[in-house]
C-alpha cells in the first residue's frame, strides 16, 4: 500500500483478505449464537457452511501474516501516511497497529474457529469434505485473486505490499498456493477431528 489511506481507495478495507475473512468469521459466530438461542436446523447448517469457509481462510491468513510481519514487515505493512524516506535514504517508518488489534485480526479468529470446530462441531463428511470444499477453495482463491488484481488496476497498487513486488505469475502462484494451503489445512483438521 502506498501512503494513501485504504479507506479512500477503490475497494476500501474490503481489499484486505484479513477483513473479508473476519466478516465470514463474524457471520459464523453470529449464526452459532443464533442457533444456541433458537435451535433451528437451518441456522446450524448455514453456520457450518460459513465455518467451512472461515476456518481454513483464517488459518491461511495467520500463516501468511505472522511470518511476514516477523521476518519482513515492509512486505506486509504500509508506510505511515505522512512518512517520507530519511535523508540518508532509509525507508519510511511503517504503520504498525497495536498488538491487541493485531492479535484480534490475525490470530484470535483462527484460534476461535479451531476451538469451535474441535469442541462444538462434528467433522465434515463427504461430499462436503472432498468435492465441495475443493470447489470452494478453488472458487474463493480465484475470486480473491481477481478482486485483488481489479483493485490494483484502479488504485495503482495492492493492499498488501508483498504483492506489489511480485510478477503477475508469482501473484497467480501465490493465490493458488494460498487456496491449496487452505484446502490442505481443512483436510488436516478434519482428519484430526474425532
Amino acid at each position: 500500500m502506498t501512503t494513501t489511506d485504504s479507506r479512500a481507495q477503490y475497494g476500501g478495507q474490503l481489499q484486505f483478505l484479513t477483513i473479508l475473512g473476519l466478516i465470514v468469521t463474524v457471520i459464523t459466530f453470529v449464526l452459532s449464537a443464533a442457533y444456541d438461542v433458537l435451535p433451528l436446523h437451518f441456522l446450524h447448517a448455514t453456520k457450518r457452511v460459513f465455518a467451512l469457509i472461515a476456518l481454513p481462510v483464517e488459518i491461511t491468513i495467520s500463516a501468511i501474516y505472522w511470518p511476514l510481519i516477523i521476518f519482513a514487515p515492509a512486505l506486509m505493512l504500509p508506510p505511515k501516511l505522512d512518512a517520507a524516506p530519511g535523508p540518508d535514504g532509509t525507508p519510511p517508518a511503517l504503520f504498525w497497529i497495536p498488538l491487541w488489534m493485531d492479535l484480534g485480526l490475525h490470530a484470535i479468529p483462527a484460534a476461535s474457529l479451531i476451538i469451535d470446530f474441535f469442541l462444538l462441531e462434528k467433522k465434515y463428511q463427504p461430499p462436503t469434505s472432498t468435492r465441495i470444499v475443493t470447489w470452494l477453495a478453488t472458487g474463493l482463491g480465484v475470486a480473491y485473486g481477481r478482486w485483488a488484481e481489479h483493485c490494483n488496476k484502479i488504485n495503482g497498487h495492492f493492499a498488501y505490499p508483498f504483492l506489489d513486488v511480485m510478477s503477475p505469475t508469482a501473484r497467480a502462484l501465490t493465490y493458488s498456493g494460498a487456496a491449496g494451503f487452505a484446502l490442505v489445512v481443512f483436510w488436516g483438521l478434519n482428519a484430526l477431528h474425532k
